[in-house]
């Protein structure tokens, strides 16, 4: 990758395990920021750490595993913003559910956008970003669309069908926006995710409006 700028020489010294392993993950999302997942390497992440190459594998198996690592960890912030609209609904959870969810891609879109455009080339990082963290994130939604439209609140067609379509939307948009080195304002790019999913979902165009330009 070479793009990301190198730390400073440490001492070589023993770390605790969790401690080690913070070391690591935080060098490999530096890296994500400047490259993409296939040009990262266990060699290249133990350079900007102050441990020795062979120590990786006392943590991780291989780099999909360190990548994976990153991605469960913005999973579980994407579901706890999510978690409120997909417990109770209603047009209000859900926009700040979207605001959430941008929020949190806006911290860790490289890392992201590494996986998603991973996700095309690589089977690993394609099962677990598309078939567990997509997928769980799919399945809540449409669990949520079912009882809204058991409730008479919306009047979707297919709730499962819908919420694949939006998730993708969702994956690709983010992932263009703000996954890139030069992102997008979030506040610009949650207006226009809100917009879309309230329209399709409770047919509604005044919880946000769409910044122009």
């Amino acid at each position: 990758m070479g793009k990301a700028a190198k730390r400073a020489p440490f001492k070589r010294v023993r770390r605790k395990r969790e401690i080690a392993e913070e070391e690591i993950l935080a060098a490999a999302s530096d890296l994500l920021r400047e490259g993409e997942f296939r040009s990262l390497s266990v060699e290249e992440v133990m350079e900007h750490t102050a441990m020795q190459r062979p120590t990786f594998y006392n943590y991780f198996a291989d780099r999909n595993e360190l990548v994976m690592r990153l991605l469960g960890r913005i999973e579980t912030q994407m579901m706890d913003a999510s978690q409120p609209w997909l417990d109770a609904g209603g047009p209000a959870l859900l926009a700040d559910a979207l605001d959430g969810v941008v929020a949190v891609y806006a911290d860790h879109g490289h890392v992201l956008r590494a996986a998603h455009e991973a996700s095309f080339h690589d089977a690993a990082v394609e099962q677990y970003y598309r078939h567990t963290l997509l997928q769980n994130f799919m399945d809540g939604v449409a669990r949520r669309l079912r009882a809204e439209k058991r409730a008479g609140n919306v009047n979707v067609p297919n709730p499962d069908a819908l919420a694949h379509a939006l998730l993708l939307l969702n994956a690709s948009m983010l992932a263009e926006r703000l996954g890139q080195p030069t992102p997008d304002q979030p506040r610009a790019v949650a207006a226009t995710i809100k917009f879309i999913w309230a329209r399709t979902i409770y047919k509604r165009d005044d919880l946000t409006t769409v910044p122009t330009g």
